[in-house]
């Protein structure tokens, strides 16, 4: 039983549409990432689950029960999902016993007070519930907006941004004991970010949007590595392109030399295609004959990004910045042998 499904999706905004015959699909204990590019339709799919967008069109299903589709279009409130908002949308006049409580007036007390210490136990912030909102740090206010939304037992958790107001070091560990919390009680979720770092640590799966359609679903690596496309291959991480000739089925002529594939292509011999290559896929030897010029290095902590100039064509590539590299050093360019990805020169 998946615990969301979406079928033909489409949303409009006056005369534009927004999302455009949109699929998905997110199995029990799941959590997928939503990415894209800002206005591409992220933000608006999650209302529209959450039925809190107007003018939509489609299917959605969760856990199996239909809040969306053949004439049924049921209220936010009878959704059994639960939102996690980028500003928290906590009560300022309320402490962190009261906020969580809000959602849970048709419970007795005694069974508020139950739930309220169960959630802040699960975020790890029993000590807090006398405190008011404005005492507390921006991880600690997420906190307890996911301990509010915890408390309504949803069957579906949809996030928006939900740690872009935060400082890296407290994002970092709180993306970490969410996805653990998440994981421990087999809860789905739907993730929007416009970090796709984020993306990685978080979710299981990465769903890559562009002008209202999912363009390409699956792992962090696999999108990474293995795009169906150069939008998909340019939003995931910087990208060079080499342009080769196809001599077999491994092996392909460029301007490095030939080549060779890990995997085998079924391309015509003679073919041009474009080769798709992450930086970490070059590898440069310093060499004072060689043709290649290191142009630019910039230092970002762990590596360096070093642009190279070869034969015409600008390389990025990343090198370990224990190994000292300086602008206008000669050096040659290595291809390591991986799975080749090819473009159309046309894409």
């Amino acid at each position: 039983m998946s615990a969301l499904k979406i079928q033909s999706l489409n949303c409009f905004y006056q005369k534009e549409q927004i999302l455009k015959d949109l699929q998905l699909s997110l199995e029990k204990n799941e959590i997928i990432c939503l990415l894209g590019e800002s206005g591409c339709g992220k933000t608006t799919l999650l209302r529209a689950i959450a039925g809190l967008q107007d003018k939509v069109e489609g299917t959605i299903t969760i856990n199996d029960i239909t809040v969306l589709g053949n004439d049924i279009e049921l209220a936010p409130e009878n959704r059994k999902v639960g939102f996690i908002f980028q500003d928290y949308a906590l009560f300022p006049h309320l402490n962190v016993f009261d906020n969580i409580a809000f959602s849970l007036f048709k419970q007795s007390k005694k069974e508020q007070r139950k739930k309220v210490e169960d959630v802040l136990a699960l975020v790890q912030l029993s000590r807090y519930a006398d405190r008011f909102p404005h005492q507390l740090s921006g991880g600690q206010q997420q906190r307890i907006s996911i301990a509010r939304a915890l408390a309504y037992q949803p069957d579906l958790m949809l996030l928006d941004e939900p740690f872009s107001n935060l400082d890296q070091h407290v994002r970092l560990q709180l993306i970490q004991d969410i996805r653990h919390l998440f994981k421990a009680h087999q809860i789905s979720a739907l993730f929007v970010t416009h970090a796709k770092e984020e993306g990685f640590a978080f979710a299981d799966k990465i769903a890559l949007m562009q002008a209202g359609k999912i363009v390409q679903i699956g792992s962090a690596k696999a999108l990474y590595y293995q795009p169906t496309s150069r939008y998909v291959a340019d939003f995931m991480g910087q990208s060079n392109y080499l342009q080769v000739q196809v001599q077999d089925e491994t092996h392909f002529h460029c301007a490095l030399g030939v080549i060779s594939s890990a995997n085998q292509i079924k391309e015509k011999i003679g073919k041009h295609l474009l080769l798709l290559v992450r930086p970490e896929h070059l590898l440069l030897h310093i060499d004072e004959k060689a043709e290649g010029e290191v142009i630019n290095v910039l230092f970002l902590g762990a590596y360096v990004e070093v642009k190279v100039r070869y034969k015409g064509d600008i390389y990025t590539l990343k090198q370990s910045s224990l190994h000292p590299i300086e602008v206008g050093l000669r050096v040659s360019l290595e291809l390591l042998e991986h799975d080749f990805v090819f473009f159309d020169l046309a894409s």
